[in-house]
């Protein structure tokens, strides 16, 4: 049977979705089955990934979620289709979908009425007429099967990594060029949408005293997501925006320590590649943050300003050997994930939809 991939996340910036999208494609392409068939369906022309398994094909005809309604269905209904986006078309006979979390359900707020509206009438529809549902963590499926009224066991498993962070290269010169010493800035990464909870790290970080070191915001605003009118900046914090790759792993292996306060995370990619590159993390105990970082982190309680501060001057204290010892333990929960194995599940899934399809038309004939 043909496997098509809804190649959408081709042409969108890239974030958290997006990643796992390119990740599990790619991965996907390094460990194919000799004589697979697989297509990367676009809706306009884009720079492919240089895959040596997949093909990829241009199917002009609309843009975003009308392209995938008509289009993308039309081209890919004779064949599995695998949407790992949180959108698909809704009349696919065999789709396998990626939902990452429950957001738009336990923070509306964070998201534009018209997404909204799209994705409150979208999803419930994927979700209940998928041939295969997939999440990144136990905490997401939890969540979105009690939103969506489904039982949980029908989601898969399929988690994100930070390995892609090792194929960064490290530009040691990245912290001096925005203006940060090397080893004495705390990083934070992630939008400015009210999730990613800045304000309030922002403000925790001016109640510390002058010991703590500065800190350091990259990243942009995500389309579709509403903005925080007050990031709540303080004099010793640096926005820094969205920065380029090349600088990105120059920024994290700079870092004396990272910070991750979001109120809600689905799987929190940005914390699992601080851990990845050696860096101590703080975090939100919150979402699937204590599921996918374990006992690695040092963590505060999100929506407590005082308890940020509590952690944050905690590990403005602690000594060497202490940060040696988060720098391992990080590096030991990285390892618990991997591309290759979260893409070698997605072919699992795939083959026991076929398996499922082939079997539904021998019994039709």
């Amino acid at each position: 049977m043909k496997v098509y991939v809804n190649g959408r996340f081709l042409t969108q910036p890239l974030s958290g979705v997006q990643r796992y999208a390119r990740e599990i494609t790619d991965a996907l392409d390094r460990s194919l089955p000799p004589g697979r068939e697989v297509t990367v369906l676009v809706p306009h022309p884009v720079t492919f990934p240089d895959w040596k398994h997949l093909s990829a094909r241009v199917v002009p005809g609309g843009v975003g979620h009308l392209w995938e309604q008509t289009t993308l269905y039309q081209a890919s209904r004779d064949g599995i289709l695998i949407s790992l986006g949180n959108a698909g078309p809704v009349r696919h006979p065999a789709q396998v979908v990626c939902l990452h979390d429950a957001h738009l359900y336990e923070m509306p707020q964070a998201y534009g009425i018209r997404y909204r509206m799209v994705h409150r009438k979208l999803r419930p529809l994927l979700a209940r007429r998928a041939s295969a549902l997939l999440t990144v963590s136990h905490t997401s499926a939890t969540a979105l099967a009690r939103y969506l009224g489904l039982p949980g066991h029908l989601f898969h498993i399929v988690s994100n990594s930070a390995a892609h962070i090792l194929r960064l290269p490290c530009d040691a010169l990245a912290p001096a060029r925005h203006g940060l010493e090397a080893g004495r800035y705390l990083l934070s990464v992630g939008n400015l949408s009210p999730n990613k909870n800045l304000a309030r790290l922002c403000a925790a970080h001016a109640a510390c005293d002058v010991n703590v070191p500065p800190l350091a915001i990259a990243g942009g605003f995500a389309p579709g997501v509403a903005r925080a009118r007050d990031a709540g900046l303080r004099a010793r914090v640096s926005l820094l925006g969205r920065v380029p790759d090349s600088d990105l792993r120059g920024l994290y292996e700079g870092a004396a320590g990272f910070v991750f306060p979001s109120l809600n995370e689905g799987f929190g990619i940005p914390a699992l590649e601080a851990m990845q590159l050696g860096v101590p993390v703080l975090a939100a105990r919150s979402g699937a943050l204590p599921e996918v970082l374990g006992h690695a982190a040092l963590w505060f309680d999100p929506k407590s300003t005082s308890d940020m501060v509590r952690a944050i001057t905690k590990f403005a204290k602690l000594d060497k050997a202490a940060r040696s010892v988060m720098r391992k333990n990080g590096l030991a929960r990285a390892a618990h994930y991997s591309w290759d194995e979260s893409a070698n599940a997605v072919w699992r899934i795939v083959q026991d939809v076929a398996a499922r399809q082939t079997s539904s038309l021998r019994r039709a004939v």
